[in-house]
């Protein structure tokens, strides 16, 4: 049985949102984070992928932003969190502790724009992405079938969300 995520979204308090050299905006540090430390809590509602392709379809609905949470349920966050800001990177500095939980992988520095890897969250065989990280280990695109790499998977072990975690254990 899934866990329940919390109906909203928590953000550690020294992040804030400004213009992103990576794409839009960004969510950046204003004090020291070490490692480990927790930076966000996704919450939302829980959906089904027939669900959400309903969602993508509402043109009512201007963005959806989700993660693949476990076997066929997304997470859907409410809109305008700031955690909604956070971009990705082909080298983050967060990575998932929890089914809905970011930490620090590493020491982080005031100013810094924080990152996941969009790959370690999605496995929608249609998601695809163009990326700008500029990190040295950029991957140029991003698609939904990442998480399958060897070099991923060796690289981020057990940090993926839970249905990803499933996809890697079963194949």
């Amino acid at each position: 049985m899934p866990v329940e995520p919390e109906p909203d979204c928590w953000s550690h308090p020294h992040l804030q949102v400004r213009p992103s050299p990576i794409a839009g905006d960004g969510l950046f540090t204003t004090a020291p984070i070490p490692t480990g430390t927790v930076v966000s809590r996704l919450g939302g509602r829980l959906v089904t992928w027939a669900e959400l392709q309903d969602l993508f379809a509402d043109p009512g609905v201007p963005y959806v932003d989700t993660i693949a949470a476990h076997g066929d349920l997304h997470l859907v966050l409410p809109p305008g969190r700031p955690i909604g800001k956070s971009n990705h990177s082909c080298d983050p500095n967060l990575w998932w502790a929890a089914p809905y939980t970011l930490v620090a992988r590493r020491d982080l520095r005031p100013g810094e724009e924080v990152t996941n890897d969009y790959a370690t969250s999605t496995a929608a065989s249609e998601f695809a992405m163009e990326c700008r990280c500029g990190s040295a280990l950029c991957r140029g695109l991003i698609t939904g079938a990442d998480w399958s790499r060897a070099d991923l998977q060796q690289r981020y072990g057990d940090h993926w969300t839970p249905a990803l975690l499933g996809l890697i254990r079963s194949a």
